[in-house]
């Protein structure tokens, strides 16, 4: 068994004294945004623990209390339902009082800010993707932290953190199937609908490219969100589709209703053909097609979540984070 990072793992990582990496861990004044960041980077990248007597110095008198904005649907979903678990045990660790708020569809859309948001210390978001719903939970004031974003929130002037699924996984898997003689790759999924499909779809380009290929457009189904969404519009997009060898599916729902609509579609696929699947589990799609999955511990998400949220309350003018967290492949 792997032995527990500590504080002198990540100096030495970072060529930084350990003093400096336990004033930055520690919320400590007069530690640089810049070396702030790049610890708290890579103690997300090192899986670090920040539990026990270390974590205890840095809490108020009194338990802290966070509020978890969630979508309604989350608390049963195979992806979202293990990582709530996991933030409420990461924030009991911590001597912290979670209180959990799940928002409709039509809540959102509608701006509907939880009353209780003004009792609480800090603010938790799971894939909150509507930008004018995450500027009005960013503008109550508390200190703001999210898993996955909408894209293109520059213009949201108070400072939050935001935690993303890295896609070096996506790179690597892309390169071994390159390896293995696979060309054709086809990318599914809106780059639009938010920060963490708009980098895998960048990995995704960034990979092909690296591997002298092109023409994965023709391959590619990025329809809009809001269309896809819509009754058969998988099958519609396959019928005037160049099918690639390769599906690179930007989460497990959308390579589910892809299958179907190639089921549907009575569209024969290569045998060597198959998927490439975020968020998922090798059972989770059926017909025996998927080649690679590419995913990040539940775990791992709620201690960065949770390392980034008690660092941002000690230090709320902290300049916006974003950390990357390492996903690990597998390949079947």
């Amino acid at each position: 068994m792997a032995s527990r990072v500590n504080i002198a793992d990540i100096a030495s990582a970072l060529g930084l004294s350990r003093n400096t990496v336990s004033k930055a861990l520690n919320g400590t004044p007069g530690i640089t945004d810049e070396t702030r960041q790049r610890v708290l980077e890579q103690a997300a990248r090192m899986n670090y623990k920040m539990f026990g007597s270390h974590m205890a110095r840095i809490q108020p008198a009194e338990a802290s209390t966070i509020l978890l904005i969630c979508k309604d649907h989350q608390l049963i979903s195979s992806f979202f339902g293990p990582l709530i678990l996991q933030l409420q045990r990461q924030a009991r660790a911590r001597g912290a009082i979670i209180t959990m708020q799940y928002m409709s569809p039509e809540e959102i859309k509608d701006g509907v800010v939880p009353s209780q948001i003004q009792s609480v210390d800090g603010v938790i978001g799971l894939e909150l993707l509507d930008h004018d719903y995450m500027r009005k939970i960013v503008d109550s004031g508390k200190p703001c932290v999210f898993f996955d974003s909408a894209i293109d929130t520059e213009d949201i002037e108070t400072p939050f953190d935001v935690v993303l699924q890295g896609e070096r996984g996506l790179y690597s898997a892309i390169e071994e199937l390159c390896g293995k003689g696979y060309t054709r790759f086809g990318f599914v999924g809106d780059p639009n609908h938010c920060a963490g499909f708009r980098n895998r779809y960048d990995f995704f380009r960034l990979a092909l490219v690296d591997q002298g290929l092109s023409g994965f457009e023709a391959h590619s189904i990025l329809t809009a969100d809001e269309l896809m969404h819509q009754p058969d519009s998988y099958r519609r997009a396959l019928r005037t589709l160049d099918v690639p060898e390769v599906f690179v599916c930007a989460n497990a729902m959308i390579a589910i209703q892809l299958m179907n609509a190639v089921r549907d579609e009575k569209i024969a696929l290569p045998a060597h053909a198959g998927l490439v699947v975020f968020e998922t589990t090798h059972d989770l799609v059926t017909d025996g097609k998927m080649l690679v999955t590419v995913n990040v511990s539940r775990k791992q998400i709620a201690s960065s979540l949770c390392m980034l949220l008690f660092d941002r309350m000690q230090n709320p003018d902290a300049t916006k984070r974003i950390i990357k967290l390492d996903s690990r492949i597998e390949i079947f």
